[in-house]
């Protein structure tokens, strides 16, 4: 149990939330039904142009996570990803699912910001957040405002080495309206799940 705890600490701690008492009081393990996935879908034609930039994401995908926390040996465990297109193809819901959180996303691309528009919410956070993003140099970069013990933040998300059936993330944070970021504070590889 407390390597559970601790495990789920260093997960809070990444999303933002150091709070002990957060840790201490943490319920058993997500539970959730894998075969009751939504539709994959397909991306609407009538869509915006720039929809199509996140069809690499469309699919389900077997995730490798590590955290470092900001004291304490990196923590790493396995999650799943099943990412499909809603709103007749205007739009795309991340359903990540994990052992310790899960939660969704839902963006869109606004064709009058130039800008992937979303929201997310997630089990640790219990309240929706919102977030911004674009394609730079071949790169998927969205940003998420939140609340942490220290105040304010940003959360950056960079998506890279996209391939078909694979691509990294990693994320970094900004206590100070983006004028300096953290080092890495957890990095993914996702890889498409074959089964």
């Amino acid at each position: 149990m407390q390597k559970l705890t601790a495990i789920f600490a260093a997960t809070l701690i990444a999303c933002g939330i150091n709070s002990a008492a957060s840790a201490q009081s943490a319920s058993p393990p997500i539970i959730y039904q894998p075969d009751q996935d939504s539709p994959i879908g397909a991306r609407n034609p009538e869509a915006p142009e720039q929809t199509q930039e996140l069809s690499f994401l469309i699919g389900d995908w077997d995730v490798a996570l590590i955290i470092h926390p900001l004291e304490g040996e990196d923590i790493s465990y396995a999650a799943r990803w099943h990412n499909s297109w809603i709103v007749n193809g205007y739009a795309v819901m991340q359903e990540w699912r994990g052992p310790y959180a899960t939660g969704v996303e839902l963006r869109s691309f606004n064709p009058e910001t130039g800008r992937w528009e979303g929201h997310n919410y997630y089990t640790f956070r219990k309240t929706w957040t919102e977030s911004s993003g674009e394609f730079v140099d071949g790169e998927f970069i969205i940003e998420t405002r939140d609340v942490g013990p220290n105040g304010p933040f940003i959360g950056r998300e960079r998506y890279f080495e996209i391939q078909p059936d694979s691509f990294r993330m990693s994320a970094t944070r900004s206590e100070d309206d983006g004028a300096t970021w953290s080092s890495i504070t957890y990095e993914m590889l996702c890889t498409r799940a074959r089964e």
